[in-house]
């Protein structure tokens, strides 16, 4: 039997949700919820919608489905995730999960009393890059790891315009680098390295049209020991044809091999003295990053069909969301955190 999917939001990310969903053999998307109700009937014909809605309660009346998936701004959550529990269904929930740790706390609360699945939609430790730098990991190909450093670099911050084409919304966002974009990093290094014990943070705001910070470094001090730096700054760009690819370059450190990911999605590796080589490895250039979505969402039906645990279910998110509280105390307070 197949799962009864809900859609809310119709906007430029939900889209990529959508595709991926119809190419889920057990999912049926029944209905899709937007308060702009041309932009919802677009985007109910391009992927095959049947029915539309400008109401959530209304839709989960009629519809009653056993999933939601909530693609809109962190600012409507809350209101959103609670009226869906009091209906006893399932949540996919995109990050930011909540406008804060307190909200995230209170969401993972409600689910809990209810008793139903409750998931965020954390995409990028799916990527196949990230996947596969997990694999050469765990082989030992580095030797003891030393350090990591990723150079975040969209080039999309820019001018009066920025963001505005795909996601208008970021200008207004009062906590806009760490809380938007950074989460991303701070779950995917602890899916590669581990828990983190503390955080040192400098953020700034370089574009004066948006309202929160949009550069900053981050450096991060694991359990194990390995130190990582986040230099963020979204108004500068990297080499590649899609700089939102990869999103920037990272490069690892071992005693043994470098490992350098590019803005192609292309990994190689180096020995101390030596010119670096490429490591080939597959991967499709489809959907988002690599079919990331696509990834994720696989992953959480599978996770709510069986039953499975995962670092992403949102209980298990808030460690990410702690990380993050803890990164703007220090940036605010100009000390390292512990977390």
């Amino acid at each position: 039997m197949k799962i009864k999917l809900a859609g809310v939001g119709a906007g430029y990310f939900s889209q990529h949700h959508y595709e991926s969903w119809n190419r889920l053999d057990d999912v049926n998307l029944v209905a899709l919820c937007d308060i702009n109700q041309d932009r919802a009937a677009k985007t109910a014909k391009k992927f095959n919608v049947p029915k539309i809605f400008d109401d959530f309660d209304l839709m989960l009346k009629e519809i009653n489905p056993d999933l939601v998936d909530i693609i809109t701004p962190a600012s409507s959550h809350m209101k959103l995730v609670r009226t869906a529990f009091e209906n006893k269904t399932a949540i996919i929930c995109q990050k930011p999960l909540a406008e804060d740790l307190i909200s995230a706390k209170k969401m993972v609360e409600l689910a809990d009393d209810c008793g139903v699945f409750f998931a965020v939609h954390e995409n990028f430790r799916f990527q196949p890059w990230f996947k596969e730098i997990k694999k050469i990991l765990n082989q030992n190909k580095l030797g003891k790891t030393y350090s990591l450093n990723f150079r975040l670099r969209p080039g999309d911050g820019q001018g009066n315009e920025a963001y505005l084409g795909r996601q208008p919304y970021f200008q207004k966002m009062k906590r806009f680098l760490i809380h938007e974009t950074g989460i991303h990093f701070i779950d995917t290094f602890r899916y590669l390295f581990g828990d983190i014990r503390m955080v040192y943070a400098g953020l700034r705001k370089l574009n004066p049209v948006i309202a929160g910070e949009d550069a900053g470094i981050v450096l991060f001090e694991f359990q194990n020991g390995i130190h990582a730096i986040l230099d963020a700054n979204r108004l500068v760009d990297h080499p590649a044809l899609d700089t939102r690819l990869t999103m920037g370059e990272m490069l690892i450190e071992g005693s043994d091999l470098v490992l350098r990911l590019d803005g192609w999605g292309r990994i190689f590796l180096r020995s101390k003295g030596k010119i670096e080589s490429e490591h080939y490895y597959t991967w499709f250039n489809k959907g988002f990053a690599g079919d990331s979505v696509f990834e994720c969402q696989s992953h959480l039906l599978k996770c709510m069909i069986e039953n499975i645990n995962s670092p992403i279910l949102a209980r298990n998110y808030l460690r990410n969301i702690e990380i993050e509280e803890a990164i703007y105390n220090s940036d605010q307070n100009g000390k390292r955190i512990a977390v």
